[in-house]
């Protein structure tokens, strides 16, 4: 059978593509390593932040997933920027990761026309206007387009102290399929990321930690949780913590050359602060639950390469932490990116416009940036594949084009990550009118789902319909309605001056 859409990977990426393909044509394959992982949280499970929770609400408005799963899921969600203006406001959410996977399996096993399949490409080709698809079986897949999606497994390894490692992440298989992309001349580079240890929920001096408790606000969608109840905490790394990491930090393998690329600077390891902040006598470390289920806790800010018995002297020298145990060990991991200026706004090779790219290589960072990418490669993909226009996201309209303009006309030199002062036209892409900006353009790539479709269109016409009869309505009725005016006439002179050229 000859598909029209194969896509490569089954992360945050290629869930996304796989699902808002689906809405526009059928015949989608879905291949991934380990189908057992479908839906997991690689590294932080937390959704949103700082420009990232703009891309979600945005994604939300247009037919995405993320905005409902990390609804149903959140356990801790916090505002942002709250004293600041509208335009920054963010909301960040900790998200349950076991609900999280169980909700992502339950979409994809009820679409009746996506195929999943458990397994390994090795090759890449193209072939009058096909892509030919080799696994490790030596057998053939047949689609008309493709979008890769494989995020950090591309020629990938792990360092742990002095260790190198040739994996994807532990006990996973990493791909060597940038030998495919060289053939046409592709430029392929890396970059770097890490994760930090998770330790037992059990062992932990809460009386010496500060507590952060959840704000009950916002949400992404529809979709309302009332388990957001979880606290967070807050640990202090201390000057024998810093002393410890400066003497052995020279056995790590990044210092001594085996692991040589740029991380993100947004989020550094506890030795790249300690190194760039030498008089810092301490960083804070956030301690974040996994999930009901788990007795995991996630120490944000706290990502390391060193050896395995260095990270369990360090946490112990930290207050509140004296007798934890490390479930999990912190690792750094180098893995291949191809340069995102060989792609068009709809994110296809310039040269080979059937071979869609999106996530992490692309040489962006973080589960918000990968899942835009792949509801955009998606929709395309499916447009073309049925002869359609392609969708190109425009920067001063939403995020979404934000970064992809970004990508596709800068390039990268480090990991990329969304940021609201990346856009010019920031006082008007706000969270709060992402429905009035896109939702006209969400029904025309026609990826909303019947019920969305219907309650948006309410949400929209019960707002402009009481713009009418304002004054007549009861105070406690107009509330957000006053509110959103409010925030509408003080930046419409911004917008009328710099959007519209008025």
């Amino acid at each position: 059978m000859i598909y029209n859409i194969i896509i490569i990977g089954a992360g945050h990426s290629g869930l996304e593509a796989c699902l808002s393909s689906s809405k526009i044509c059928n015949k989608i394959k879905l291949i991934s390593s380990n189908l057992e992982n479908l839906g997991v949280l690689s590294c932080n499970p937390s959704i949103g932040g700082i420009g990232k929770s703009h891309l979600i609400k945005e994604l939300e408005i247009l037919g995405g997933i993320m905005g409902e799963l990390s609804d149903y899921s959140r356990i801790h969600s916090k505002i942002l920027n709250y004293k600041k203006g509208e335009s920054i406001h963010s909301l960040r959410y900790q998200v349950d990761r076991i609900l999280y996977k169980n909700y992502v399996l339950k979409i994809l096993f009820i679409k009746k026309n996506i195929f999943l399949e458990q397994n390994e490409i090795k090759k890449i080709l193209r072939f009058k206007k096909k892509v030919i698809l080799i696994d490790k079986f030596n057998c053939i897949h047949i689609s008309k387009n493709i979008i890769l999606c494989a995020g950090t497994f591309i020629n990938s390894k792990i360092c742990i102290g002095k260790n190198v490692f040739k994996i994807g992440r532990y006990n996973e298989k990493t791909f060597n399929l940038s030998k495919s992309f060289k053939k046409i001349n592709l430029f392929i580079n890396c970059l770097k990321t890490g994760t930090p240890p998770r330790i037992d929920i059990n062992y932990i001096n809460y009386n010496k930690l500060d507590i952060q408790y959840s704000d009950y606000s916002y949400c992404f969608s529809k979709n309302f949780n009332f388990n957001n109840n979880i606290k967070c905490f807050i640990a202090n790394t201390n000057i024998v913590v810093h002393n410890i990491i400066k003497k052995k930090f020279k056995n790590t393998s990044i210092f001594l050359g085996k692991i040589s690329s740029l991380g993100p600077r947004y989020c550094p390891s506890i030795e790249d602060k300690i190194y760039k902040f030498p008089f810092k006598n301490s960083h804070q470390i956030f301690l974040e639950p996994e999930s009901y289920y788990s007795k995991e806790l996630y120490l944000n800010g706290f990502s390391t390469s060193l050896s395995i018995n260095n990270q369990k002297k360090i946490i112990r020298k930290i207050f509140g932490l004296e007798k934890t145990l490390i479930i999990r060990f912190a690792y750094n991991i180098q893995y291949d990116y191809y340069d995102p200026r060989c792609l068009n706004l709809s994110l296809n090779i310039k040269f080979a416009n059937n071979i869609f790219f999106s996530g992490q290589i692309n040489g962006s960072t973080g589960y918000e940036e990968a899942a835009v990418q792949g509801f955009v490669s998606g929709v395309n993909a499916a447009r073309k594949s049925i002869k359609l226009p392609l969708w190109k996201p425009k920067k001063w309209n939403s995020f979404i084009g934000v970064l992809i303009n970004d990508l596709i006309y800068l390039g990268i030199q480090e990991p990329y990550r969304i940021f609201t002062s990346k856009s010019k036209f920031r006082l008007f892409l706000r969270m709060d009118n992402s429905i009035y900006r896109l939702y006209n353009l969400s029904f025309l790539l026609g990826t909303l789902t019947n019920f969305k479709f219907k309650f948006n269109n309410y949400f929209i016409y019960n707002t402009y319909n009481n713009l009418f009869y304002i004054f007549k309505i009861k105070f406690k009725n107009k509330f957000f309605l006053n509110k959103k005016i409010i925030i509408m006439s003080k930046y419409y002179g911004y917008i009328k001056k710099y959007l519209f050229k008025f």
